[in-house]
């Protein structure tokens, strides 16, 4: 059995900024609004393999934590990150930013590209459902706009 979330119609959605090192394009400051799909396989327990609302409410919990942020891999060795007592200090190349700490979500993750975002948001998930024997196999799929993401697939 399996059930799932949409993201888009779900609203299981956030807006952030970020930036690839590197890449001629994506390696300039953007946003995009981002849509968090799930789906979770496994065994029913008491008619159910998950109440809907309980695995929402873990995406949404995840979701607003990184709305309206920018967001940063604390282990991309393209950026020299300073925590400054006014904020963070991003060197990336040539170029500096300086942000409000509060304005910026420092993520355990190599890149901010939608793969690693999807593999650091199943993970986030898959600690809170840690203790539900039912469960299999969790999916995550990370959009960046309507048509394209990238996803990661977890035994849970």
């Amino acid at each position: 059995m399996f059930i799932e979330l949409d993201g888009w119609r779900g609203k299981l959605r956030f807006s952030s900024c970020h930036l690839i090192p590197g890449h001629p394009k994506c390696g300039r400051l953007h946003g995009h609004t981002y849509a968090v799909s799930v789906r979770l396989e496994g065994e029913l327990e008491n008619e159910f393999l998950i109440d809907f609302f309980e695995l929402k409410e873990i995406v949404k919990k995840i979701c607003d934590e990184l709305d309206h942020r920018v967001l940063i891999a604390e282990k991309d060795p393209r950026l020299k990150i300073r925590d400054e007592e006014d904020g963070y200090s991003i060197v990336v190349g040539k170029k500096r930013y300086l942000f409000p700490k509060e304005d910026v979500a420092l993520l355990p993750i190599n890149s901010v590209a939608s793969e690693y975002l999807s593999r650091y948001i199943a993970e986030r998930i898959a600690s809170q459902l840690s203790g539900m024997k039912n469960l299999k196999r969790l999916h995550v799929r990370v959009d960046e706009g309507m048509g394209q993401g990238a996803g990661c697939t977890l035994e849970v």
